[in-house]
């Protein structure tokens, strides 16, 4: 099958790129617009190659990322108990922690999957909300809650 006429001669690569900071770039301008910026932060996915692209509805293009694709910008807690947290991500996404998912990095900082397995970093805001399921000891810091205790795996 051919690509339809309106696209013949057009690329879905792109100078668009989201460096670590989670700032987004059109090759060395800034992209400031916060509509524009939120959308993008939602639209981040993994391509059948495995390159990050940006897709809606309507379109898909290639993209750079640089560091985590999603942030973890505050949670939720509906009750004290490891699988009440609802993360609030990057994008105005939202989705339940998969607390087995957790990783915590040599900087100290957490991280989960989403969105079916990509990558998200908490931000200091959001993993200071984990404090009411968070302890600590000699081995390591935990999440508990309800009776449960899951300990991050090492990033």
């Amino acid at each position: 099958m051919s690509a339809p006429e309106s696209l013949l001669g057009r690329s879905r690569e792109t100078e668009i790129r989201r460096d670590a900071q989670g700032r987004w770039w059109n090759g060395r301008d800034p992209i400031t617009h916060p509509a524009v910026t939120r959308s993008f932060d939602g639209w981040i996915e993994r391509a059948e190659d495995g390159r990050y692209r940006l897709a809606n509805a309507v379109n898909w293009a290639y993209v750079t990322i640089e560091g985590p694709p999603f942030f973890v910008r505050g949670i939720t807690l509906e009750r004290p108990s490891i699988d009440a947290v609802v993360l609030h991500l990057s994008g105005g996404l939202r989705e339940r922690l998969d607390a087995d998912s957790l990783a915590e990095a040599e900087d100290g900082s957490l991280w989960c999957a989403v969105r079916g397995g990509l990558e998200a970093r908490f931000d200091s805001h959001a993993a200071m909300q984990l404090e009411p399921l968070l302890g600590s000891g000699p081995l390591g810091t935990w999440l508990e809650g309800d009776g449960r205790r899951v300990v991050p795996r090492r990033r």
